[in-house]
């Protein structure tokens, strides 16, 4: 994980765009077309590592994409693992990761790279994210998770009171979303990472399957001495949790996973967070995968 990521000696594209596939023939045309207007000007390339599609994914990459480099895996890796894959194969002096369900808006690539260069110690940057509807996607810019915050999330309360700082600090409603400005958190979804960071923290811990990794990364990022960005200049749409939801309880298994990886690896009283933040995800794991059967049964007898 602390290998050294040099650029080769040949000249090299500016920004490297990764993007981990799986499943994900649906979105990946319109989001690989809406790279170049996104990068603008800036040199760039894209490569696509793809988790064991059966969805024809690799087809079309071969017979519409011949200038995307594809690394292919025969089992799904998990992002974590997939994302590192493409990172050591990237050129560029700025990474994107960049998912799959997602349309890149004019200049966001040129406009993120620009905030990094304008701000040398900040290790990763990420634009406005949108949803389809046009609502700010609020994970492009957030707080990093406590006791309290997790409480307050799975008890529903940051839902019952969305712009509180006590109960929705997690979302970190107030914070300007006009503003370029430092923040604590950004979203893996669109997440340009400067290769000398990368140098020095080291690539995303692959304990991660999905989800957590980009925060256990920012994390680690801090306690670096490094800061973290966001760029509103450009904007993105995510059609968030489109792909995912195709495979719920395999999804809802692992963010669940991830996030008690993440309490157990930075938690400060760790024996104590688990004992009340482990059965409190089980039973919310097990919640949602309840709800969401009946939720499937009602559409099929419906």
């Amino acid at each position: 994980m602390s290998a050294r990521l040099d650029l080769p000696p040949e000249i090299a594209p500016e920004v490297s765009v990764v993007i981990v596939a799986y499943d994900s023939a649906e979105f990946l045309p319109a989001c690989l077309a809406s790279i170049p207007g996104g990068a603008g000007s800036l040199p760039h390339e894209v490569i696509v590592v793809d988790n064991a599609s059966a969805d024809g994914t690799l087809e079309w990459l071969a017979r519409s994409a011949p200038d995307v480099q594809v690394l292919e895996n025969g089992v799904n890796r998990g992002f974590a693992t997939a994302s590192n894959q493409g990172i050591r194969a990237a050129r560029g002096a700025y990474i994107l990761l960049l998912n799959p369900d997602t349309r890149v808006g004019a200049e966001a690539l040129a406009h993120t790279v620009g905030y990094l260069r304008e701000h040398p110690r900040t290790a990763a940057a990420s634009c406005k994210v949108l949803r389809p509807d046009g609502r700010l996607d609020p994970s492009c810019k957030r707080e990093f998770p406590s006791l309290w915050d997790a409480f307050a999330r799975f008890s529903g309360l940051s839902r019952v009171f969305p712009h509180s700082r006590l109960f929705a600090r997690y979302d970190a409603r107030y914070l300007d979303d006009a503003a370029a400005q430092e923040v604590p958190l950004i979203d893996g979804c669109f997440m340009m990472m400067r290769r000398d960071a990368l140098n020095d923290i080291g690539l995303l811990d692959e304990r991660f399957f999905m989800y957590a990794e980009e925060m256990d990364w920012c994390r680690r990022a801090h306690e670096g001495g490094w800061a973290i960005g966001y760029e509103p200049a450009g904007t993105t749409v995510h059609h968030k949790g489109a792909i995912t939801r195709r495979h719920t309880f395999r999804m809802l298994f692992h963010f669940h996973r991830s996030m008690a990886v993440y309490y157990w690896k930075h938690g400060h009283h760790r024996a104590l967070g688990m004992c009340i933040v482990l059965p409190g995800l089980v039973l919310r794991c097990a919640t949602l995968v309840v709800l969401n059967a009946c939720r499937r049964d009602r559409h099929v007898s419906g």
